[in-house]
């Protein structure tokens, strides 16, 4: 292979891994400010696995959009998603997966409640029609704090690996 062809196959990788990184990012700003439509289009929803582990395993976009709609699309619901640390492997031309630190961060104000999870993701990707998508993200939960405001004070209401939603009753 010669040094030219080199070079350029290493500028599509670095290309290719930018292009991930801001797929991610757009992932989780659109489930940030409630996106479906972008939510969407982060998946190739002929064929892709969501397993958000104690939320669910999803095949089918509607039933996933449902989840997260009964879920987080509350006004009093303020959340935002942290990755960070992206370990991107481009394992062919069309192909790739990752590994992403995440840290979620919720205020729920109607119910006073402050939930901090931390975990990994690990994804597959793929190219389609030049646009890379993702085919699985798998969550796993590594941490979870939930705190509620009580007369000026933060009590712990849980704390530790043990999965809890605000949401939940």
């Amino acid at each position: 292979m010669s040094e030219l062809s080199t070079l350029a196959r290493k500028i599509q990788m670095l290309e290719d891994i930018e292009s991930i990184k801001k797929l991610k990012a757009r992932w989780w700003f659109a489930c940030d400010v409630r996106s479906t439509a972008d939510m969407r289009s982060c998946y190739d929803e002929r064929d892709f696995l969501i397993d958000f582990g104690f939320i669910g395993q999803y095949r089918d976009m509607d039933k996933f959009i449902a989840t997260f709609e009964e879920l987080a699309c509350h006004t009093s619901h303020i959340d935002m998603h942290h990755g960070m640390a992206p370990e991107i492997n481009i394992t062919g031309p069309d192909s790739a997966t990752g590994r992403w630190r995440m840290r979620f961060q919720l205020l729920e104000t109607e119910k006073k409640l402050v939930q901090m999870m931390h975990g990994y993701y690990e994804d597959e990707y793929i190219k389609i029609n030049g646009e890379w998508k993702m085919k699985v993200s798998k969550y796993t939960l590594m941490s979870n704090l939930l705190l509620n405001a009580e007369e000026g004070q933060m009590n712990l209401l849980q704390m530790g690996d043990a999965p809890g939603l605000v949401t939940k009753e």
